[in-house]
């Protein structure tokens, strides 16, 4: 094979390994770029070789979990009815003990690697609390339905937001909006209201105010903050339904999402607003106007207008207007608007669910 007879530069390996990282370019291209660079070829730089070695040791790591946790559970399938309440007990929370002291003895030296290892254990280890305060309140309290669910995520949630405050990470944060959700809709559904809704409102409160502080910049990263606010929102949303103010709800939710993302041309919040948009406009034509057809149609015409949509924000993305008239940037709202919005949403939906279920 021809070599080019150009020296590359030196830290080439560093970029390759970078740009398959990023998706830039394949493995398969990376290797024929360094079969045409040749003999010329720079050795891997000492952080090529440690970055390699770090993800050697973070598949390794993921592996062993998986192969625990497989292990477990098939022993636990075995000898969990022949355990007591307290054994059983000590077996949840020691593995949440141990998920979460692996998290705290990975080596900092690993860098990404052990951040990505970080934030799996944790993961688990809130999810192994919730196990465990689920046992605890249905076999030690007796409690259960929304007592339990309560207590649950409560527990959950101040876990994960002191692992989020210690870690900062995308996994961290979804279980706190996770367990703030679930706290959210248990509180509401301990009204025990004829409108079977609150719990649903409860959850879209949760996600509008995570959505809000997203968009502000006040919760980062901004695109997990305005991902999760949005699941919250379209959940929330679908447990509203099928009633008519729950429709009106979803509908106007879904709105607002598309017209945030022409306004602020962010794919993202049109994806969540199309992803919306599938899961109710049937609903709501099936309700307000039965008939299969009816529904065919609004399906068409609300599809062709997201495809629409969604064409003209790739295409305007990245230009940047040459009449000299300077453009609001709608990507993100100044950090005090966003406290304000968030607090204005909290008071207004709180007030709903206790007026909606003490009557």
């Amino acid at each position: 094979m021809r070599h080019s007879s150009v020296q590359p530069p030196a830290d080439l390996p560093a970029l390759l390994e970078h740009w398959i990282a990023a998706g830039v370019i394949t493995p398969e291209q990376a290797a024929r770029m360094r079969a045409d660079v040749g003999p010329s070829m720079p050795p891997a730089s000492p952080e090529t070789e440690h970055r390699q070695a770090s993800l050697a040791i973070e598949a390794l790591g993921y592996l062993g979990s998986v192969l625990i946790v497989v292990a477990s559970l098939l022993l636990a399938s075995e000898y969990w009815d022949d355990l007591s309440t307290v054994g059983q007990l000590i077996i949840i929370g020691g593995a949440a003990g141990t998920l979460l002291l692996a998290g705290f003895v990975v080596p900092e030296r690993l860098g990404r690697a052990g951040t990505r290892m970080h934030a799996v254990l944790w993961l688990g280890a809130t999810v192994a609390t919730a196990g465990l305060l689920g046992l605890f309140g249905d076999e030690v309290l007796g409690w259960y339905d929304e007592d339990l669910a309560l207590l649950v995520f409560v527990g959950v949630t101040a876990l994960a937001a002191a692992l989020w405050w210690r870690l900062p990470t995308a996994l961290q944060q979804a279980a706190v909006v996770a367990g703030l959700a679930g706290a959210a809709g248990a509180a509401a559904a301990e009204f025990h209201a004829r409108a079977d809704q609150l719990p649903g409102l409860a959850i879209w409160g949760v996600g509008a105010i995570w959505f809000v502080l997203g968009w502000g910049g006040i919760v980062l990263p901004r695109w997990t903050a305005l991902l999760l606010g949005g699941f919250g929102l379209m959940i929330g949303s679908g447990m509203t339904m099928p009633a008519d103010g729950g429709i009106v709800v979803a509908l106007t939710t879904v709105t607002a999402l598309v017209v945030l993302a022409v306004l602020a041309r962010d794919l993202l919040v049109l994806a969540l607003g199309a992803w919306g948009a599938l899961q109710f406009l049937p609903i709501a034509i099936n309700e307000w106007f039965p008939g299969e057809v009816a529904a065919a149609i609004a399906l068409l015409v609300a599809g062709g207008l997201l495809v629409s949509v969604a064409i003209w924000i790739a295409r305007r993305r990245g230009v940047t207007p040459q009449t000299g008239v300077v453009r609001r940037d709608y990507g993100v709202i100044p950090a005090e608007i966003a406290r304000v919005a968030s607090v204005a949403v909290a008071v207004a939906v709180t007030t709903a669910i206790i007026v909606l279920g003490i009557t």
